[in-house]
């Protein structure tokens, strides 16, 4: 393209000289001598000549100035940053040039206009890297330009390439050629020991053509010959499709090449995989091809179903026996196996057969652990460990017990909510029905304590039987009774213990509070509440106890107290801003929220039953940290003795009564910390009041009962 071309046309600028004066301004010349044919340069003192005679002007110029005047003029000393000094006598430099294109006017000059950019386009060929790569694809085809020959590890092929095209695209090239510390940088021949002659062919085609086309049946040579040669972008490919392509049938294979080229997320899928499908493995016989890390990842996995612990023990001796050389494996699968889980006679069946688990110091201490558990019922929560915790995944929301609206009979239903069907399932029900009782998780155990099995509003059905469930096996245990039968009361576990406070029975209020021993089995008398008291909440939050609110013989409650174990003491907060009782409260981060509930409009005497009860629906929180309540979004309906469960970040109110309809409700509203918002997350199967809500997890068979959730009879506000 010429010079004149389009976006190349030549700019010139003028620049005008400082003229020895400073900020862009001009020192009016001297006027030299009428007789001299050269104009006299200023005589600073101690500068004995001037500067050179300045070159004849271009044409372009403007007119000559008047003749200066002969006699020299003194230098004037205005401005004072004009006068010459020792020190920067360099400035005076005779040695002065000017280019032909400046000039230096007499007179101040006006501001320059602004030089104007030369316009400019880009060009961006879409195609040009297409172009190049087909450029030197055709070079290689008609093996022009080559500068070596790369030949497989077998000798089966040889492949005429360019140098810079190879180290541009493998890292492998580009050290050979570049740094000098490969015996191969000059050589003619290049052979790749250990990368044969199709997958070296389909690296080839990749880096001139940026494309290949592979399938599982030659996948593996072209994913040794990138992770060879190091074609990152390659090998990302090749492990995406063989990640992608894990069956039943090839499972063992893909296994066997991620270890061997150590490609870490293809071991992964495939492990996850071999877990997932470890019963068809199983049942098919090819899981004794499996390796120990397949093996091991499979049976020590919490997610791991359809198998009772007996039998992933024959699993692994099967696995163990097919080659005399696992056998070093042996503790390590063994140890995945969670005995104490096993029944006790199965338990000790194998402890008879297998000689193995009785010679070895090792092994027998695997199931000395798994006697003491089971020998010991009552401690259970207090010895859990990796081999005592249940095979499952699935944390879920459960509610159990309750008065239902129909007829008001008392619930001994246990049922969780499955989220990815959208329904109720049932579980093995409670052995006694209750309501208005108390829920407590601790070590993977549900705790059901106290509550009443007749429907009676004053509490004179008040039971002080307690029970324990264990998902591991759906089996519920009677523990020891409390001292006093108590309803309309809290349990919460706290630092290893169970604390039921507070509550009513047919005395009236109670203010006790009794802690639950686990290596006596028996329950004990701590600090009582600074009053009798039922219809309060409580949650625990670090290592204390918070209540908030309930009811005594005269009113409605809004101190919030707070339970030290540590001390066994108690200790009052700032008090709530609504008075409320049979309310809930629970945890989320550093928050303990207060929601739902009733109270006495007007102020009415609760003990002498006048007053109007209405619904709270105001809900606020409060920060240990800072000691404050702060308001945040009401809830949409009114719930009264309900069951709260937080799972996942999200709480959730189920079911109670409500004084606005004057009737039992089955709504599960879900409150969002994040957002400060409710809704409407689901219904449980009935209207029902007094029950209660944990989120634990538990197992899911296929065959659990379904029990379908109906519309709400009561619409949600849509505001």
């Amino acid at each position: 393209m010429g010079s004149n071309g389009e976006g190349g046309r030549l700019h010139r600028k003028l620049s005008l000289p400082a003229r020895f004066g400073s900020k862009g301004s001009l020192r009016k010349s001297p006027k030299p001598a009428k007789k001299a044919s050269k104009p006299l340069p200023p005589e600073p003192p101690e500068l004995p000549t001037g500067p050179p005679p300045l070159p004849p002007k271009p044409s372009t110029l403007p007119p000559k100035p008047p003749p200066l005047s002969s006699k020299p003029t003194k230098i004037s000393p205005q401005p004072p940053e004009l006068t010459p000094k020792p020190h920067n006598l360099t400035a005076y430099s005779p040695k002065v040039t000017h280019k032909p294109n400046e000039f230096t006017p007499e007179h101040t000059p006006q501001p320059a206009e602004p030089t104007p950019k030369p316009s400019t386009r880009m060009f961006n060929n879409q195609e040009h890297a297409v172009t190049i790569l087909q450029g030197v694809e055709h070079f290689r085809s008609d093996e022009a330009l080559c500068d070596v020959i790369l030949e497989s590890g077998d000798g089966s092929e040889t492949f005429p390439v360019h140098r810079i095209i190879m180290a541009s695209a493998s890292e492998y090239f580009r050290d050979m050629f570049t740094t000098g510390e490969m015996k191969d940088k000059d050589q003619g021949v290049v052979k790749l020991q250990g990368v044969n002659g199709q997958g070296l062919r389909n690296i080839i085609n990749y880096i001139y053509t940026g494309r290949v086309t592979l399938g599982m049946d030659g996948l593996r040579d072209t994913l040794e010959a990138a992770s060879y040669l190091q074609v990152q972008p390659l090998l990302q490919f090749c492990n995406q499709l063989l990640s992608s392509e894990v069956t039943i049938d090839n499972c063992i294979e893909v296994e066997c090449v991620s270890r061997e080229l150590h490609l870490e997320e293809v071991q992964v899928r495939v492990r996850e995989f071999v877990r997932e499908n470890f019963s068809a493995l199983v049942q098919s016989g090819r899981y004794l091809q499996l390796s120990v890390s397949c093996m091991s990842h499979s049976l020590g996995s919490h997610a791991l179903k359809g198998f009772m612990e007996v039998e992933l023990y024959h699993v692994a001796r099967c696995w163990l026996d097919h080659d005399p050389t696992r056998h070093e494996h042996m503790l390590a699968l063994m140890s995945c196996v969670r005995f104490p889980l096993m029944p006790p006679a199965e338990l000790l069946r194998i402890s008879q057969e297998d000689p193995a688990l009785r010679s070895d110091p090792e092994y027998t201490q695997l199931l000395l652990e798994a006697s003491t558990y089971q020998t010991l019922p009552f401690l259970q929560p207090t010895l859990q460990s990796a081999r005592t915790r249940i095979r499952s995944d699935s944390t879920h929301l459960l509610v159990l017990g309750g008065v239902t609206r129909q007829q008001l009979a008392v619930s001994h239903e246990l049922r969780l909510y499955d989220d990815k069907a959208g329904a109720w399932r049932a579980l093995w029900p409670m052995e006694v029905p209750r309501y208005q009782h108390c829920a407590a998780v601790l070590g993977g155990f549900l705790f059901v304590v106290g509550g009443q099995d007749e429907y009676d509003t004053k509490g004179r059905r008040a039971v002080d039987s307690v029970y324990r469930y264990d998902p591991r096996n759906d089996h519920w245990l009677q523990l020891a009774s409390l001292n006093e039968k108590r309803t309309y009361f809290h349990l919460s576990a706290l630092r290893g213990q169970i604390y039921a406070v507070g509550g009513r029975n047919s005395n009236g209020e109670i203010g006790t509070v009794e802690c639950y021993d686990f290596h006596k089995n028996e329950w004990t008398f701590m600090s009582p509440m600074t009053e009798p008291m039922y219809g309060h909440a409580g949650t625990v939050h670090g290592d204390l106890m918070y209540i908030s609110g309930g009811i005594t013989q005269d009113s409605f409650k809004k101190e919030l107290f707070c339970y030290d174990p540590v001390t066994d003491t108690w200790s009052q907060r700032a008090d709530m801003a609504t008075p409320r009782g049979l309310h809930c409260m629970c945890t989320v981060r550093d928050r303990l929220y207060v929601m739902a509930g009733n109270a006495l409009l007007g102020g009415g005497n609760h003990s002498e039953g006048n007053g109007e009860y209405v619904d709270i629906l105001s809900v606020e929180f409060y920060s240990p940290a800072s000691g404050q309540w702060t308001a945040a979004a009401p809830m949409p309906l009114g719930q009264t003795d309900v069951g709260v469960a937080v799972l996942r970040g999200q709480v959730y109110v189920v079911g109670g009564y409500s004084w606005s309809s004057r009737c039992m409700v089955d709504v599960v509203q879900q409150y969002d910390p994040e957002h400060d918002a409710w809704e409407q997350a689901y219904s449980v199967p009935e209207p029902i009041g007094g029950i209660r809500a944990c989120t634990m997890t538990v197992h899911m068979p296929d065959d659990l009962q379904e029990s379908h959730a109906h519309e709400s009879p009561l619409d949600m506000p849509t505001n």
